[in-house]
């Protein structure tokens, strides 16, 4: 097995913010793509991995990792009017980059029918079919604030990797004059 270490959500969270940005993204995707991550490692776990996958293999910016949030999005409007739609993405794309969506989608009525079990962050996603169906939520708020209380156990390569991809974001001037 890997070795782990223990995080706070909010440090992947910030840590894939940064790489996004650094990789590309506009803040307002940077944020989608690390509330993903961030709900993935807390949920599915090996999402930081798959992330840092996807940064090695194309360019963040144009990757599924960004058309696959809307192209769900897009279904859950169709599954809206007409109570059951299917999101296919142009090349799979790991759970851990729509997790987090995935899940407001659900907070918002729809339910994932093919997707069963507890997959994996890293478990690549072709499809999602949503339909209309009640929310439930309480074993996801659970599972979140044991997260915030304990942190997430993550691959220690792929959170030094993160650390060595986010030193390159812009530092602000108050911190570099501090530095000096």
């Amino acid at each position: 097995m890997a070795e782990t270490v223990t995080v706070a959500p909010r440090e992947i969270h910030d840590l894939v913010y940064r790489v996004s940005r650094v990789a590309g993204c506009d803040p307002g995707t940077a944020e989608r793509i690390a509330e993903n991550v961030t709900f993935a490692e807390i949920h599915h776990g090996a999402a930081v991995p798959a992330f840092c996958e996807a940064l090695d293999a194309a360019d963040l910016a144009l990757s599924e990792w960004v058309t696959a949030l809307d192209v769900l999005l897009a279904a859950e409007v169709e599954a809206r009017s007409t109570g059951r739609a299917t999101a296919e993405f142009a090349s799979e794309v790991p759970l851990a980059a729509i997790a987090g969506t995935l899940h407001h989608c659900m907070e918002r009525g729809m339910a994932p029918i093919n997707l069963q079990g507890e997959p994996r962050g890293d478990e690549a996603v072709s499809v999602v079919t949503l339909m209309v169906a009640a929310a439930g939520t309480e074993a996801s708020i659970a599972r979140i604030t044991d997260a915030h209380r304990h942190g997430v156990r993550i691959d220690r390569q792929a959170f030094n990797q993160l650390e060595v991809a986010a030193a390159k974001f812009l530092v602000s001037e108050t911190t570099l004059d501090e530095l000096e």
